[in-house]
């Protein structure tokens, strides 16, 4: 009996070793992803039609109160525009312009991106561009980035706030299956960088990013599909927006407008299309502040943050 339970005492320190040595590898791994700044870029989520009756109503779905575009649709994550072809075409360009928004939020770390993209909609393949703002104990990043799901996404270089940026993404006319993603930074300096990326895409691939095309104002998530604490980003105005070398509001476009929505609260909506056809604005409502004159405490949304944990590196994608 001693030699059993001796046996059984060692096979339990060597379990609690293993243990823990997979712990702390699994540790190490997972501060070298949060260091290197990775974040999920997901595809949309979609909610339903924003009841217009209900949003200034305290006791209905919609918590807070102001103008918002009829037939406004609601997501989880997104904010913008989506357009989708009229007809049975599919897209193979679209572009955008921006200014990066001095981001700010009374958590320590919050982050907000801003992309335009193709695909994403109906399916999860999903080929984008875009800009993430990141708060981190009081100081701001701001990286540009592209992403080919279910591919990790790549940071392409760190720009400073205020910087306009203007992408584009369209499939080149000497290939069958290569596409361009290229972006001019334009700093507040005046100073211009431009980047081009280059990517295989397969005829699937293709078919599934050309049913859709998106302006997007997106909260990231974490690996467990939680959104992380959103920065308050004031109003991006979106520029320049056209797919397939026409312009948003295009009748050869079916257009689809999409507000933030989480627990209740609008955090980020749109504006309507300018007179241009071309521009439209999202902006954030700052979850510390009152949301209209007649709004009080109980209108406040405090985000939860979800902090990361040690097995969330598995489904990280680098980037924004």
């Amino acid at each position: 009996m001693k030699n059993i339970f001796g046996k059984f005492s060692m096979i339990v320190l060597s379990f609690l070793f293993i243990s823990g040595s997979l712990f702390i590898t699994h540790t190490n791994l997972f501060q070298k992803n949060v260091n290197n700044n990775q974040y999920v870029f997901s595809k949309f989520s979609h909610k339903g039609q924003l009841d217009i009756s209900q949003r200034n109503n305290k006791t209905g779905n919609i918590k807070n109160s102001f103008s918002l575009p009829s037939n406004t649709q609601t997501s989880s994550n997104w904010s913008g525009y989506i357009s989708k072809p009229t007809s049975n075409a599919i897209y193979t360009s679209i572009s955008g312009n921006w200014t990066i928004p001095n981001v700010s939020s009374n958590n320590n770390y919050a982050v907000a991106a801003q992309w335009i993209g193709l695909g994403g909609v109906s399916s999860s393949d999903l080929l984008q561009m875009g800009t993430m703002e990141e708060i981190k104990d009081g100081q701001t990043t701001v990286e540009v980035f592209w992403e080919k799901l279910p591919d990790a996404s790549q940071n392409i270089m760190s720009v400073p706030i205020g910087s306009t940026i203007s992408a584009k993404i369209y499939k080149s006319s000497n290939s069958n299956s290569e596409w361009t993603l290229t972006f001019t930074a334009t700093y507040p300096n005046g100073t211009a960088q431009t980047k081009t990326i280059n990517t295989t895409l397969n005829s699937s691939y293709e078919n599934e990013i050309g049913k859709s095309a998106e302006w997007i104002s997106e909260d990231p998530s974490n690996g467990y599909s939680k959104l992380l604490p959103l920065a308050n980003m004031g109003t991006v105005k979106y520029q320049g927006t056209t797919v397939n070398g026409n312009l948003l509001n295009s009748s050869t476009n079916t257009v689809e407008l999409i507000a933030l929505v989480s627990n209740g609260n609008i955090l980020i909506y749109p504006s309507e299309i300018g007179s241009d056809g071309e521009s439209f604005t999202t902006t954030s409502i700052d979850p510390n502040s009152d949301l209209n004159s007649n709004a009080n405490s109980d209108f406040r949304h405090q985000f939860r943050e979800f902090p990361m944990t040690n097995s969330m590196h598995n489904r990280i994608r680098s980037r924004f």
